[in-house]
């Protein structure tokens, strides 16, 4: 029996260098580990001082940034620049760190290369933002917002950036120029305002109505509209609910029904529909005839089956609907009323058009008792009528308001 080989000189060493380089490769690989953990937990462990640092150089300037001031942070800034010099992120946080120490200079020539490695970075756009505004600049202030609600549409300051850039004329023209390509935070615009001031309210309308139709649609524009309408702002409700849901300047929204749905939440200017559980409200249509309304009151008192909110000026006006199919008798059942609100003493009966089957009207004077008024059809208990090609108009001239 032989003894083992015992292992020379060279071999030990070239398993030494191995081991070494294990521990080596383990030790890069931890930092490395740590450094992209730091991107996202800046308070994780982390080392500042090798090549690849970058993370944790971030990191450390942020916590630092935050800690004792912006002064204090621009040293791991630049580290974070040396390990990563071609990182937009980066060198914004450096120029950062240079703008609110107030060393200007600096900071215009770090935004500078940051604005030439990419614009995925949200202080770079807010830095040129700032500058362009300051610059009168409104078509570069509105092309660098434009950018900046693309890759940040949440961003915090999202309304107090659109509020400064639309607050003149020249700005709107600008903003409306980068609307009318519909990027996706144009959405936002007319849905997120449930806190936004009267002022920043008349911003958006003024915004949507130099855009335009075709970038807002119907169900977006109600959120908006209704925000308005609970405000009072009943003009400027009724103009954006025109501009973006109707095709025409038609007094009643929907007259014909083509937009009806008995299963959407209705808001706004929309019709409104009486409680599913005291009336049979449904829609019906056959190749010949318009979209109509099959109405029947199922409770034993006679309903506010369908209503729905007009702004007005005073004036006279005069309401037309048709019955299409339904006998005379049934479809005097059908009553209407235009007031201030809901008043079932306020109902007048439909007066037959002559030469018009099954067409009837009512006319009504409209004073300033109130901003708007709530169009309203009342049906008596258990009469089936069929409703459509509703319309209202003015009757000669109108008093201004």
């Amino acid at each position: 029996m032989t003894d083992a080989p015992v292992p020379g000189r060279f071999e030990f060493i070239c398993r030494v260098i191995a081991i070494v380089g294990l521990i080596g490769l383990a030790t890069a690989a931890l930092l490395s580990g740590s450094d992209r953990q730091s991107r996202e937990f800046p308070n994780s462990p982390s080392f500042v001082g090798w090549p690849y640092d970058t993370g944790a150089a971030r990191a450390k300037a942020a916590l630092t940034f935050v800690k004792t001031g912006p002064a204090s942070a621009i040293t791991y800034a630049r580290r974070a620049v040396l390990s990563d010099p071609l990182s937009a992120q980066a060198v914004s946080l450096l120029g950062r760190s240079y703008l609110y120490a107030q060393r200007l200079p600096e900071a215009e020539q770090a935004f500078e290369v940051s604005g030439q490695l990419g614009w995925r970075d949200d202080m770079t756009q807010i830095y040129w933002l700032d500058q362009a505004m300051q610059g009168g600049d409104y078509k570069v202030a509105a092309e660098r917002l434009d950018a900046l609600l693309r890759q940040s549409p949440d961003n915090e300051n999202r309304d107090k950036f659109l509020a400064a850039v639309a607050a003149t004329p020249e700005g709107r023209d600008a903003l409306a120029q980068r609307l009318k390509i519909s990027p996706d935070w144009a959405r936002r615009l007319a849905t997120e305002v449930k806190d936004l001031p009267a002022d920043q309210l008349r911003q958006r309308i003024d915004l949507m109505q130099r855009t335009g139709k075709n970038v807002w649609d119907c169900p977006v524009t109600e959120l908006l509209a209704q925000r308005l309408i609970d405000l009072g702002m009943l003009d400027e409700a009724q103009s954006v609910w025109r501009l973006n849901c109707e095709t025409s300047d038609a007094l009643v929204y929907d007259g014909g029904f083509e937009h009806f749905d008995t299963l959407k939440q209705t808001t706004a200017f929309d019709w409104q529909l009486a409680n599913g559980g005291d009336a049979d409200i449904a829609v019906n249509q056959d190749g010949a005839r318009n979209r109509g309304l099959a109405l029947e009151v199922t409770s034993s008192n006679t309903l506010a089956i369908l209503h729905q909110l007009i702004v007005l000026k005073p004036g006279q006006y005069r309401l037309t609907w048709r019955t299409q199919g339904t006998p005379a008798t049934q479809a005097r059942a059908l009553r209407v009323s235009l007031s201030c609100n809901r008043d079932l003493s306020r109902a007048s009966d439909g007066i037959p058009v002559p030469g018009k089957p099954d067409f009837w009207t009512q006319d009504f004077a409209v004073d300033g008792e109130c901003p708007a008024r709530q169009l309203v059809f009342w049906l008596s208990p258990r009469v089936p009528v069929q409703l459509d090609n509703v319309s209202l108009e003015a009757v000669g001239d109108q008093t201004p308001r």
